[in-house]
């Protein structure tokens, strides 16, 4: 079942059950900047009347296919009554449902929320028609907390990253320095915003950066992510710094926001000191 053979069964079972007032989809599907592939899932928002009766009775789901494997991450063992209620569906023939179920009364609020939202069936005309895009998506201003926590954490994780290779545990080292990794992201991300005025929607993982990098500091970037070896590891480490640097520089200037060029230097010279010996 292709997608919009997944989307023509989706909107017959909103028109036939009366609970089902309105229908949204969202996602990569309404987004005008991604190029449609196979590998899309549709993401769609029921408003209903009752959220409950979803829940209860599951049987909906078998409409669509076999079901490979489902999550359902809204579900709680001590809840028993929903405001949202999401369906995370892979069937086994390829193609993949994320529904959610939200109560009528908060379509005007979800829609606010989710820049990516195309209205398909409104039964009652409250939704109105909003046009997609991926504003809600995009990198935002940061305010100077924003900028300071990123700059701390980033520093804050680096001395783990020194204590577990001189411990040689690369598992830990490891988990920091995915830490450190995700706060260069933010900082790139925020240079690339101030670069294109707060328009650009860099992904969920940060693949769009590579539409705003050099080809160098793409590569550099990329380096970051090391295999399980000490030598690969400190080799990573040394490149997130020196691109922590430069680029957390370039950011606080564009913000007006203080680098603490001491702090770093203090810190960069504790590497060299710390966990080096007993005495």
């Amino acid at each position: 079942m292709n997608n919009n053979q997944v989307l023509e069964q989706l909107l017959a079972l909103a028109e036939e059950r009366e609970d089902i007032r309105i229908m949204v989809l969202n996602g990569s599907l309404v987004n005008p900047h991604v190029s449609p592939d196979r590998f899309q899932d549709v993401d769609v928002t029921f408003f209903v009347l009752d959220v409950s009766s979803f829940i209860t009775d599951q049987s909906w789901i078998d409409r669509f296919g076999e079901v490979l494997i489902m999550q359902t991450p809204d579900e709680s063992p001590s809840q028993t009554r929903y405001e949202r209620f999401a369906f995370l569906v892979q069937f086994a023939a390829g193609h993949r449902i994320d529904l959610t179920v939200r109560p009528v009364r908060v379509v005007q609020e979800a829609i606010a929320e989710d820049s990516l939202s195309l209205v398909m069936l409104d039964k009652d005309d409250t939704a109105g028609r909003p046009v997609p895009s991926d504003e809600t998506y995009r990198v935002k201003r940061p305010s100077a907390f924003d900028y300071a926590s990123c700059w701390n954490e980033f520093w804050w994780v680096s001395l783990y990253v020194v204590k577990g290779l001189r411990r040689n545990q690369l598992l830990y080292a490891l988990d920091h320095v995915t830490i450190m990794r995700d706060m260069l992201r933010q900082m790139m991300a925020w240079d690339v915003g101030y670069r294109t005025g707060f328009s650009s929607n860099i992904g969920k993982a940060g693949d769009a950066l590579v539409n705003h990098l050099s080809n160098q500091a793409w590569q550099a970037y990329l380096r970051t992510y090391p295999v399980a070896d000490p030598a690969a590891i400190a080799a990573a480490f040394e490149t997130l710094v020196e691109q922590f640097c430069v680029v957390s520089r370039r950011v606080s200037e564009k913000s007006g926001n203080s680098f603490r060029d001491d702090e770093s230097k203090r810190i960069r010279d504790a590497f060299s000191t710390l966990w080096t010996s007993n005495d």
